[in-house]
């Protein structure tokens, strides 16, 4: 008995590793089956995100006070290129839209208007009879819009903010949760290709059924009333050193989501699916997700009762967290 005791954690430990490898190897074929990386620009999904992140490379040069009239180039011509196969598909997407928009300034900046480039780029716009109803490219934004931001309290928002486990027995409105969606779309991407996609469902069986898989809401889960599942489209990334964006983004809307619909006095929960290969693939079997989408969390939204009772969740202290940055010493 003392015996195996000792080689106990040997055998725990290396069963933890071989969980971890099965989870590892799963994620990478699901990035080679579902991934961007093979750049075929006839997919709708796989051009927006390339057409976003072109976009996105041409509004950072129209941003800059002080622009290198030589920047943006690159992107112009690949936003173009792009052009060319939405048209020729006829599958036009936003970003298709967008990107021309964002063009279109670029080329009438007053330093670009005498540039030989312009009349070629110009002539080829208008073969395109497609055109975005929003603005693109940027704005100016001052000191005082920043403000207008500004909590006057922020710990009390921030702070007032706790997991809620049992709500009333209502439904959320399809146009509330919809608000708190659009708000937490300013959340940032990478190249600002916002490759994320929210299920939601206040449809019982359905939320009963999707519950059945996270081990998490046992002791509550059949008073959720609404339902999210957070999820991000392997599609919009494209080289290997992308492999973890996805969860990057997927947890950065995640946690913007929260603060959401916390804003309009709703209630929420994280539920976490950091799961095996085997219950990812059998929640699919039965819940609607599409295949290049990796579930990033679940989260259940209610209303919150009168009075509640949460965990307090205490946080350890701030220096326990936070170092000033250094550079290392050499010597």
């Amino acid at each position: 008995m003392l015996g195996w005791k000792k080689v106990r954690p040997y055998f725990r430990g290396g069963f933890r590793i071989y969980k971890g490898l099965t989870g590892f190897f799963y994620d990478v074929n699901r990035y080679i089956r579902f991934g961007g990386w093979r750049g075929e620009m006839s997919d709708p999904d796989i051009r927006e995100y390339n057409s976003a992140m072109a976009n996105h490379g041409l509004e950072k040069s129209l941003s800059y006070k002080n622009r290198n009239p030589n920047s943006g180039w690159k992107n112009a011509y690949k936003i173009l290129g792009l052009l060319n196969v939405a048209s020729k598909t006829n599958s036009i997407t936003y970003h298709d839209k967008a990107s021309k928009s964002t063009l279109t300034k670029f080329i009438n900046l007053q330093e670009n208007l005498n540039d030989s480039r312009v009349k070629d780029i110009d002539e080829k716009l208008k073969l395109y009879d497609f055109s975005s109803k929003d603005e693109h490219g940027h704005l100016a934004y001052s000191s005082y819009d920043f403000e207008k931001g500004k909590l006057s309290n922020p710990e009390s928002f921030f702070y007032s903010r706790f997991s809620l486990r049992e709500y009333k027995d209502m439904t959320i409105s399809d146009k509330l949760i919809q608000r708190g969606v659009k708000l937490a779309l300013k959340t940032p991407s990478v190249c600002n290709r916002q490759p994320w996609h929210i299920y939601h469902t206040s449809d019982k069986e359905v939320i009963l059924t999707a519950l059945k898989y996270q081990s998490g809401n046992r002791p509550f889960g059949d008073k959720v009333r609404n339902l999210i599942v957070v999820t991000v489209d392997l599609k919009a990334f494209f080289g290997g050193n992308e492999h973890y964006q996805h969860w990057i983004d997927g947890g950065l809307i995640s946690m913007s989501l929260m603060y959401a619909f916390h804003s309009l006095g709703l209630a929420t929960c994280a539920l976490n699916w950091s799961q095996t290969p085997k219950n990812d693939k059998a929640i699919r079997e039965v819940i609607d997700i599409k295949g290049a989408h990796t579930i990033i969390m679940m989260l259940a939204i209610g209303i919150p009762n009168k009075d509640n009772l949460v965990c307090y969740s205490s946080r350890r202290p701030l220096n326990e967290f936070f170092t000033d940055l250094h550079l290392k010493d050499k010597n």
